[in-house]
């Protein structure tokens, strides 16, 4: 019988966002590990939500070891601040090699310094902004 390796996700910051792709990701499947400062932001995760929880800050590096980030599949950063998602980001990819990285960042200047790293981000004024134009058909 073959073994079938699970997913592991592990999110970094648990506002709207965080708590939504934390979400999505377990009922993906994913094995997902969710950390935040604050103890209060985890009450937004689903009732089905089927990972841990972290209580701690997800910018210390030895979090990050304790979290497994050797084995994580996927990291999505989506603290607060840009600069701490910018550093989650690189060090997940060129650090611990995770193959599959996001970062929410607004800052124009760190997502240009992103763009020759395998780190992808997100931007929520460009992914709103993309949309409207979309949907109003505008080019």
């Amino acid at each position: 019988m073959a073994l079938v390796r699970v997913r592991r996700a592990l999110v970094v910051g648990c506002g709207e966002f965080g708590l939504a792709v934390a979400n999505r990701l377990s009922d993906a499947g994913y094995a997902v590990i969710a950390v935040d400062k604050d103890p209060s932001a985890f009450n937004g995760l689903s009732a089905g939500f089927g990972g841990e929880t972290v209580l701690a800050d997800g910018a210390d590096v030895a979090v990050l070891k304790d979290c497994d980030i050797e084995q994580t599949d996927v990291l999505v950063a989506c603290t607060e601040r840009d600069t701490v998602n910018y550093f989650l980001g690189r060090v997940a990819s060129e650090v611990y090699g995770v193959e599959h990285v996001f970062a929410r960042i607004e800052d124009e200047d760190l997502i240009g310094m992103l763009e020759e790293s395998t780190v992808e981000p997100i931007c929520p004024h460009r992914l709103c902004l993309d949309a409207f134009c979309r949907m109003a058909r505008i080019v």
